[in-house]
């Protein structure tokens, strides 16, 4: 082979391999793990200041809404709850006993700090009126 061949070959492999470098790395940084609150709770004091995600159930009677626009409330997994502390554009269809997925950090006062919330739509649709449905025939 000539020189040029394998000058060109080892730029190429560089090239390719500051790719992997750069994918990985950008994958790596936006990975976030996504635990039950059960999962959560089992990793203290080593889930402290981690980016997690957490699921469930928001818990009956907990959403508590300030005039700055801070938004405080539970989740369960049905045996444990974490309280839940939250600041930005809450959905549309967040209520009590709503599926909820958050994203942030649990802190050592045993208060997840959320930046974000995503609440799970209704799978089941239901008429408005049920009484316009029609019948087949």
């Amino acid at each position: 082979m000539s020189r040029g061949k394998i000058k060109f070959i080892i730029a190429i492999a560089a090239i390719a391999l500051t790719l992997a470098y750069l994918v990985y790395g950008g994958v790596k940084d936006t990975m976030v793990y996504y635990l039950t609150v059960e999962e959560l709770k089992e990793r203290i004091p080593s889930v402290y200041k981690e980016k997690v995600r957490v699921s469930g159930t928001v818990v009956p009677g907990s959403i508590k809404k300030d005039i700055d626009g801070n938004l405080e409330f539970k989740i369960t997994d049905g045996d444990q709850s974490i309280d839940v502390r939250y600041k930005g554009i809450i959905p549309d269809v967040f209520r009590d006993g709503v599926q909820a997925v958050v994203e942030g950090t649990y802190t050592p006062e045993n208060v997840f700090q959320a930046k974000i919330l995503l609440a799970k739509c209704p799978t089941k649709y239901e008429p408005a009126n049920p009484a316009n449905k029609k019948e087949s025939t």
